[in-house]
């Protein structure tokens, strides 16, 4: 689907635990206070950080032979407190939003640095779905496509979103991504049980094949923050300037809810906002800044999703 309303979306990384020594179930800790202060009610869409690939065996979703590329959430080193795993983690998360917002939408956020604990494997998680060379590329790509699906009917997941900066974006040849993005594009226009988001968080042109983001994107978050990441670049890369989103960032103090409302007015006029991040370890301003920029863009007491 394309979506062209407002919306406020936000990330949230699963590695991370604040303050330090708690865990998920903690009271007192950063995944606790999103529930217990309303701020999923002040998100439309959720991107939860990050996911890779791997082969799929009989331990994945969905299960196979080794021959074709599914999602995992991966670990930290080492888990989390109590043993829970970033797999615990994904599910409370969907669980406690969507009761905490029933309206929500939850995607997924693929990595853009190492793929498994290999250091080699850095930026890999989309070249590593083309390694079955008994298949064609566009194979593996439909086969992954297709285990993806399964992966966000499994874990009620509503969209999947490539964070695309450096390593991702050096290692994934241009034609890989086309295949791969056209792919799951594809998939999702199959499935019309439910809307699917597929959207792209860029920091840089490099590879990006914009006929398959055009074609298929529903929108793209510009990482505005980093430094180095302009429109023009993208308007230049053939990206249609109507997908553009601005790319907050809340983390360490960078910017002000009322900060990136204003930028925004003033240079983009963009609809669409996606917040980075709402676990750090400064998770109380990133979280009452959520709330405050949701205020911001939808200034009524209506406290009700805009995704949909």
């Amino acid at each position: 689907m394309r979506n062209n309303s407002p919306l406020v979306n936000a990330w949230i990384f699963l590695n991370e635990d604040e303050p330090a020594g708690t865990n998920y179930n903690s009271s007192n800790s950063s995944y606790q206070q999103l529930i217990q202060n309303n701020v999923y009610q002040s998100v439309d869409i959720l991107n939860i950080c990050f996911l890779t690939t791997l082969p799929t065996s009989t331990k994945t979703v969905p299960q196979g032979d080794g021959s074709s590329y599914t999602l995992s959430t991966g670990n930290p080193p080492p888990s989390h407190p109590g043993g829970l795993t970033n797999q615990d983690y994904m599910q409370y998360i969907v669980r406690d939003a969507r009761k905490n917002n029933p309206n929500i939408k939850i995607a997924v956020t693929l990595v853009y640095g190492p793929a498994s604990s290999d250091p080699k494997s850095n930026g890999r998680a989309i070249a590593n779905i083309f390694s079955n060379s008994k298949v064609s590329p566009q194979q593996n790509a439909n086969n992954f496509a297709a285990n993806m699906m399964a992966y966000l009917k499994k874990y009620d997941l509503d969209g999947f979103d490539i964070d695309w900066e450096s390593e991702l974006s050096d290692v994934t040849t241009q034609q890989q991504f086309a295949m791969v993005v056209n792919a799951i594009g594809a998939q999702f226009r199959q499935h019309t049980d439910k809307p699917y988001y597929l959207t792209l968080s860029p920091a840089v042109t490099t590879h990006l094949d914009a006929a398959a983001v055009n074609n298929n994107m529903d929108f793209v978050n510009l990482q505005l923050y980093s430094g180095f990441t302009f429109p023009s670049d993208f308007v230049k890369a053939g990206v249609d300037a109507k997908l553009f989103a601005y790319g907050a960032k809340f983390e360490s103090n960078f910017q002000t809810a009322s900060e990136a409302f204003q930028d925004n007015q003033k240079n983009y006029h963009y609809k669409i906002f996606t917040c980075w991040r709402l676990n750090s370890n400064n998770y109380v301003f990133e979280q009452q800044q959520q709330q405050s920029l949701y205020k911001l863009v939808f200034p009524t007491a209506a406290r009700k999703s805009h995704a949909g």
